[in-house]
């Protein structure tokens, strides 16, 4: 095998992190990098272009097999060399089996559950929460998917082994690294001492980033945001405060956005005392990282809303509102039943579906609080004062207060008028995630999680529908499919 520079491993199929690979890949070919890339053939519960839905498309043979041949082709074209997996031993395969029979049903002891030396246990949590959208998962209940995550991310990390012993890189790049079968790609460079990059979204659909640690490493992502600010040229106030104002008006950026179902400046009715409103995070990102998240003070959002409770029911002039993350509608039934049983004398929960308008209750509020929700920044933004209980982006730009004990945050709710800090102070995380990233050249994004590459849309249908679609009108091709397969067969 010829010397190879860069090495792309993926085990995603998604779009759009299966063309930002194919971006980077065609970008270091063509400015001379010896650039080799592999699909890994593992079985990825997280991957759902692997999914196929459908009797009918089943038969047509849609698969992600095809788009990985458009891919491939694609590669090819610009120089990259296209390597495969390698076929394990039978002792490796009854290692795999083993390692995923015998995991413990114990959550922290998954976490430690280790598999020579890598830190798939954990990688198989982190999956597993957010799969299920549970904090504390049964694992005993979810013991058939958890068991796949674990073979999956030891194959992942088995094969990845051969590979990079064989093609020898310079350094390799893969996505994201907090999932189940990334993580095993990045267990097995880290065992060989071999450089890794991570690629992510970047600020907007339209930019990626690839970043040098782990994206999940809140202290790297700190330094991050200073590095882009120092570097950034004369627009870069007008862009922090463009973030916070565009976000105020309902534009997701990086992402959807969450306060479209809204109704403008609604906020509770009848509280007449001192308000102290919470914004929740939705954290399953972070609760199966290791030691990349340092909480300060309490060791997980429910352990700080407990302690809030407390101090309300010791603090009669005063309410705690607690705004239940939106995104919490998508997200595990008995998590969400947690927060709704929160309610009581001195306590308001307003579900994720309520209409409550989350700026308005920012502007009502006389604190806000956060565990290292970007509410936390945002109100701080627009003049209120923000105390943050967990780990944060924003910890450490002097705009937010940041207790880190128990007694620093009473005495800092018991202050009756606690002043904000300076706004300007947020304005480095809002030029950072307004612009920061590359812009993509040859992958051409239409919105999220759609767009094509060099002109090439990578779609999992067979060649056979594709060259059909050229030849045969859209509509005509509609109702021959809706005769073949009535909707009862679909």
């Amino acid at each position: 095998m010829a010397p190879i520079d860069t090495l792309i491993l993926e085990s995603f199929a998604w779009t759009p992190h299966i063309e930002t690979a194919a971006e980077i890949a065609i970008t270091r070919a063509r400015e001379g990098e010896r650039v080799g890339f592999v699909f890994l053939n593992t079985d990825n519960p997280d991957d759902l272009s692997r999914i196929v839905r459908g009797t009918r498309n089943k038969f047509l043979g849609f698969s992600y097999k095809n788009k990985l041949r458009r891919l491939y082709k694609l590669l090819r074209k610009n120089g990259v060399t296209i390597l495969h997996s390698r076929r394990l031993s039978e002792n490796t395969v009854r290692d795999i089996t083993g390692f995923a029979q015998n995991a413990p049903l114990n959550l922290e002891q998954l976490k430690e559950y280790d598999y020579k030396g890598a830190a798939l246990g954990l990688a198989a949590a982190s999956s597993l929460i957010s799969k299920t959208g549970l904090s504390q998962p049964s694992l005993s209940e979810h013991q058939d998917l958890l068991r796949r995550y674990l073979h999956a991310a030891a194959t992942s990390f088995e094969e990845s082994l051969l590979i990079l012993k064989e093609a020898k890189p310079q350094r390799i790049i893969s996505f994201n690294g907090r999932f189940a079968c990334a993580k095993g790609i990045f267990e097995a460079a880290r065992q060989l001492s071999i450089p890794s990059f991570y690629h992510e979204r970047g600020a907007t659909f339209e930019k990626y980033a690839i970043h040098s640690k782990p994206v999940h490493d809140i202290s790297y992502q700190r330094s991050e945001v200073k590095r882009h600010w120092d570097q950034a040229d004369a627009s870069r106030d007008k862009l922090g405060h463009q973030f916070f104002t565009l976000r105020r008006e309902g534009h997701g950026i990086g992402w959807t956005s969450f306060t479209t179902q809204q109704t403008r400046d609604l906020v509770p009715e009848n509280i007449e005392k001192r308000k102290i409103v919470y914004f929740s995070s939705s954290d399953d990102e972070i609760a199966a990282v290791g030691n990349l998240v340092k909480q300060p003070i309490f060791p997980n959002q429910q352990a700080a809303i407990r302690f809030l409770i407390d101090w309300t029911n010791k603090s009669p002039n005063t309410q705690l509102i607690i705004r239940v993350h939106p995104h919490l509608q998508k997200k595990s039934a008995i998590d969400l039943h947690w927060w709704l049983s929160l309610e009581e004398r001195n306590v308001t929960i307003i579900p994720p579906a309520s209409s409550v308008d989350s700026y308005a209750l920012m502007d009502w509020s006389d604190i806000v609080l956060s565990y290292g929700s970007t509410a936390g920044i945002e109100a701080a933004y627009w003049g209120k004062p923000s105390v943050l209980l967990g780990d944060s982006l924003y910890r450490g730009l002097n705009c937010v207060y940041e207790p880190i004990s128990e007694d620093e945050i009473t005495g800092l709710l018991d202050q009756q008028a606690l002043p904000a800090l300076p706004k300007n102070n947020c304005l480095p995380y809002g030029c950072y995630f307004l612009s920061h990233g590359i812009k993509y050249t040859y992958y051409q994004p239409k919105n999220l999680f759609t767009g094509q590459i060099c002109g090439t849309r990578l779609t999992t249908e067979p060649d056979w529908l594709s060259s059909a679609r050229k030849l045969i009108p859209m509509n005509t091709l509609s109702r021959i499919k809706r005769v073949l397969f009535p909707k009862h067969l679909g």
